[in-house]
């Protein structure tokens, strides 16, 4: 059972950390290009010292953000007692949206069901000139001990 929480874990923290996702996209609409716009390149790292490059190359109209994540090997997050994860390399399509105030920030919340428990990740990312950096925390169930955060930072390419 603790070897499926932790695949799943794995996969989700993929699907959830440094892409732009939880929010549901509208439709794109003929706007000019957003600040998220663009392909960046950069790396991830957890708390434990074990980092990942990345890569995003997103497009961003009006406040929708999509695009795909490209997320090398490296990366291992621990879930205190319920075990840690070696992500996998591995690409996901994302989507998300900025806020109408400030198009430079992007806050999301994902909520995940892995094998009957609950996994929140919020996300929160800044966008400055050419730079990206972003922050997820994924709230895992208290009997865990510990919930994992990921950052990173990101230069447009």
């Amino acid at each position: 059972m603790k070897k499926i929480i932790i695949g799943l874990f794995a996969v989700i923290v993929l699907a959830a950390t440094m892409s732009v996702s939880g929010a549901s996209a509208a439709p794109e609409t003929a706007a000019k290009a957003g600040p998220y716009e663009g392909v960046f390149h950069g790396t991830v790292y957890a708390l434990d010292g074990s980092k990942a490059p990345m890569s995003l190359d997103l497009t961003h109209r009006g406040n929708v953000v999509n695009g795909t994540v490209f997320l090398g090997e490296g990366l291992n997050v621990d879930a205190g007692l319920c075990g840690s994860a070696a992500i996998p390399a591995s690409s996901v399509f994302a989507n998300g949206t900025t806020s109408a105030v400030n198009p430079r920030n992007l806050s999301a919340e994902s909520t995940f069901d892995v094998s009957g428990i609950t996994v929140t990740v919020d996300l929160d990312s800044q966008i400055s000139g050419d730079q990206l950096n972003a922050e997820a925390k994924i709230n895992l169930p208290w009997i865990c001990g510990s919930s994992p955060e990921i950052s990173g930072t990101l230069q447009r390419a």
